[in-house]
């Protein structure tokens, strides 16, 4: 039996390798090809400093620096920073993506033993000067790249830099070629008709959030699923940023190639750090924005949909939403890719993660509680759409995302509603009072 399959596995591997050397050898660095994404970058400018960025494709960084980053998982962002200031600038890559690749790391990566000597050294060269400078002295320009963790469809994207003085932030949301995400289907400025967005005072949002339906639907919004229990306002997509920076990353929408690799996820246990989530329906449509926190496999993860709402509250958008913590994986009749996640029937417990994970970003500038999605205990608790229980107080939670960042104490409370102490304490330095 071991003689059978020995042969054609060494075919198999050789043939691999074959095509590994024929698409990647005899390809030196090919400095013409930062034409096309330096022609798209965007720019973003705070007093005498102009930031431009763009992300490149897997083809342009395999030109470019000739040899293929995304086989290791490596996203370049060409990044362009002109200091008109008086103060030096120094750069924070961990910003930008906290897990970056170093250049010798990238250098390193992409030395092949089969190539020659001279290309190996080529492609060295390329990625040990082109990082973004560690400083940008004052009245300079400076230009190259940050190696970052692969993303699709849209990259939410922050360059910092740190002076004698303050911190600048630098945000963009990029398009990435390739891989389609499931945000690129919402025109978030085409989701209500002009005139038909309400503005409202502080009172107000509170009655329309409190008189929202409980639950998420399926489309024919004839039964529930999932609660509305969390409640995100912040600056449009913007808002989004806090949760990209605590390591939330935006869904693949389902088709077949992503229930592909969530079934092979699945079967070996391995991870799917942007596995897509089945569409449920608010406000007549399906979720607007979905993210997801993964874990150490398929099965296990935190995930959350949101759905912007029409209406408000000075200037800020409200995002209205459901967040609930995947335990597991079950096979299922009741969708066409036969698959389902079990999720944790504590539905409260992952509205308090939430809740200390955007404080722990800074971005939250005051938070409270407000009723609407009813009660639901034992012995006859409330399903979703997939039949799984789940227990609630009852209470949605309001988070406002604003600038400037504020520390735990310094974080507003909405005395609106209150959660039962025993059951949900909140957290560390932050008063119910």
């Amino acid at each position: 039996m071991t003689k059978n399959w020995r042969g054609p596995f060494i075919t198999v591997v050789l043939l691999a390798l074959f095509a590994a050397f024929n698409r990647s050898s005899g390809a030196d660095p090919d400095l013409t090809a930062e034409q096309p994404f330096m022609s798209r970058a965007e720019v973003r400018q705070q007093g005498a400093v102009t930031v431009r960025a763009a992300v490149l494709t897997d083809d342009e960084s395999e030109r470019y620096f000739g040899a293929s980053l995304a086989d290791h998982g490596i996203q370049v962002v060409w990044l362009s920073v002109d200091n008109a200031s008086d103060l030096r600038l120094r750069f924070l890559p961990i910003v930008t993506d906290p897990n970056y690749f170093s250049a010798p790391e990238v250098e390193r990566l992409l030395r092949v033993w089969w190539w020659s000597g001279s290309t190996n050294a080529s492609i060295a060269a390329v990625a040990a000067r082109t990082p973004v400078p560690d400083v940008i002295p004052q009245k300079q320009t400076a230009a190259g790249f940050v190696f970052t963790h692969r993303e699709g469809g849209l990259k939410l994207l922050e360059v910092g830099f740190e002076t004698d003085r303050q911190m600048l932030r630098f945000r963009f949301v990029l398009p990435v070629g390739g891989r389609s995400y499931a945000i690129q289907k919402t025109d978030f400025g085409t989701i209500y008709s002009p005139g038909t967005i309400e503005a409202v005072d502080l009172a107000t949002l509170r009655e329309k959030l409190a008189q929202l339906r409980c639950c998420t639907t399926n489309k024919a919004a004839n039964t529930n699923g999932d609660p509305l229990n969390i409640v995100v306002v912040g600056r449009g997509i913007d808002a989004l940023f806090a949760f990209i920076e605590r390591g939330w990353r935006l869904d693949e929408p389902f088709d077949l190639h992503s229930v592909y690799r969530t079934i092979r996820a699945f079967l070996f246990g391995s991870e799917y750090f942007n596995a897509p989530v089945s569409p449920l329906y608010v406000f007549g449509r399906q979720q607007d924005v979905a993210l997801q926190k993964a874990r150490d496999t398929v099965s296990l993860r935190n995930h959350l949909r949101l759905w912007l709402a029409p209406f408000t509250i000075d200037g800020l958008q409200v995002w209205v939403g459901q967040i609930s913590r995947d335990i597991g994986i079950k096979l299922t009749t009741q969708s066409w890719y036969l698959t389902t996640h079990v999720i944790s029937p504590e539905v409260d417990q992952d509205r308090f993660y939430l809740m200390q994970d955007l404080f722990l970003s800074g971005a939250v500038s005051r938070f409270g509680f407000v009723r609407g999605v009813g009660a639901s205990s034992m012995p006859d608790p409330r399903v979703n759409l997939t039949g799984e229980h789940y227990l609630t107080d009852g209470l949605r939670l309001v988070l406002f995302l604003n600038e400037p960042r504020r520390a735990f104490d310094q974080i507003d409370f909405l005395d609106w509603e209150r959660v039962d102490p025993v059951k949900r304490p909140l957290p560390l330095g932050v008063s119910g009072g």
